[in-house]
């Protein structure tokens, strides 16, 4: 279970496996939603090939994962926003696609600044089991970046990794 899934990786998604009697626990699999590794809970034997035990080593073989137009570490943009569609569609948009509010960014669609920092945030919806994780998003209202937890799938590109990436790109 050490090679990163071929074709399309959202077909393969994660699979628990099932109970065996060998340890269980926390392990990654590429999610193709989002486009990045994920934990989740695999049960011991079984499962698929998209089941690494560190978030580095799944980081380290999906990082070149085609996802159309874009590679898994493309779905992000330089801002650190997500690329339009890259938290909801099997791979993000191509930049014959953008929507109203984004631009062309090498090969991906993403979000204005004028569009994006006037977003509402969106916690997104429920992706799989562990797949929570605490984010930024830039409240126009308090002219500050604040944390929130982003569910993992879906919502909008208001949607940071960090505090200094959320300030760069709506308090600059």
């Amino acid at each position: 279970m050490e090679e990163c899934p071929e074709g399309n990786v959202a077909v393969a998604g994660r699979d628990k496996g099932e109970s065996c009697g060998e340890p269980s626990g926390q392990r990654f699999f590429f999610d193709g939603n989002t486009k990045r590794c994920q934990p989740f809970y695999y049960k011991g034997c079984g499962g698929n090939g998209n089941n690494f035990k560190t978030r580095e080593e799944c980081q380290k073989k999906c990082s070149d994962v085609k996802g159309g137009a874009a590679t898994a570490i493309d779905a992000v943009c330089k801002s650190g926003a997500y690329a339009a569609g890259a938290t909801s569609l099997p791979k993000p948009l191509s930049c014959s696609e953008c929507p109203k509010g984004y631009q062309c960014e090498g090969e991906i669609c993403c979000p204005k600044k004028e569009y994006l920092c006037n977003l509402q945030y969106d916690a997104g919806k429920f992706g799989d089991q562990g797949s929570h994780r605490p984010r930024y998003f830039y409240s126009k209202s308090f002219k500050n970046c604040m944390l929130f937890t982003y569910y993992g799938r879906d919502g909008n590109a208001n949607n940071f990794e960090t505090y200094n990436e959320c300030k760069a790109m709506c308090m600059s």
